[in-house]
């Protein structure tokens, strides 16, 4: 399947604040290895894979504008922008929305609530998976939801290592999703294998290597190089798995998913 997916350059990309427990100001990022292992994602996505690459302008002092994921939620034509509970991210939301205005889309919606995109935001068979309360409020799952005219399930994260559902949940086809179990509440576990027929969990060494923030179309996988045994699991289940390195990103607390925000 042929994705359609914005992305956007690293080439204002630091750690010039700390917001999540990854983050460490004296841990900075080596600016020509994160531009190679970005561009080795990009060619991943736009010459292996051939789905189509668009691009927002970075902008400097928005080190985390690379990470488009948390830039929207977007659903049949419909944009859900982010409103950030850090200061520091607030100002990417005028930039994303200028993006999709530019870009043709019309239907577009600020909650009223914190909500951080598909960093917090995944859909599965028109089911919504949303994550809290780390960075995002339970109630925006409503207003979301409401606005895409989508059913929600709310999960609870409680590692805040895993502050994002996209670092703890990767939708890996129509009848499987991939997870964390020690990321989430009982009760959230439940609920997800309520509904999905096959369920992977990623052992702790995977999770840490960042191997569920991963990118999928039902046939082919990307994923962090050291996600050895997720590796092997899709693998085993006849899917295409291709790796990236993503060490520097990780340092901010992201990685493949976090860099690709889809244009459904």
């Amino acid at each position: 399947m042929t994705k359609s997916i914005l992305m956007c350059a690293p080439k204002f990309f630091d750690i010039e604040y700390e917001i999540n427990p990854w983050m460490d100001t004296n841990n900075p990022v080596q600016p020509d290895k994160a531009a190679k292992q970005w561009q080795k994602l990009y060619a991943i996505y736009s010459e292996q894979l051939g789905w189509d690459v668009q691009l927002i302008d970075p902008v400097e002092h928005l080190p985390d504008m690379v990470f488009t994921a948390n830039g929207a939620l977007l659903y049949k034509g419909k944009v859900a922008l982010p409103l950030f509970r850090q200061p520091d991210r607030q100002p990417e939301t005028p930039k994303f929305e200028t993006w999709f205005r530019e870009a043709g889309y019309t239907e577009l919606f600020l909650p009223k609530y914190d909500f951080e995109g598909e960093g917090d935001a995944l859909i599965w068979n028109d089911i919504l998976f949303a994550g809290y309360p780390w960075r995002t409020d339970k109630p925006a799952h409503a207003e979301v939801a409401d606005f895409l005219g989508i059913k929600t399930i709310s999960l609870q994260l409680i590692d805040p290592r895993f502050y994002h559902l996209d670092t703890a949940l990767t939708i890996v086809s129509s009848d499987t999703v991939a997870l964390y179990p020690k990321a989430f509440s009982e009760e959230s576990l439940k609920q997800v294998r309520a509904i999905v027929p096959h369920v992977i969990e990623a052992t702790d060494a995977d999770a840490v290597a960042y191997g569920l923030n991963a990118m999928s179309d039902g046939t082919n996988i990307v994923i962090p190089e050291n996600a050895h045994d997720l590796i092997a699991a899709y693998k085993a289940n006849g899917m295409n798995v291709i790796t990236c390195p993503i060490s520097e990103f990780q340092k901010s607390g992201g990685g493949v998913k976090c860099l690709t925000l889809e244009l459904k």
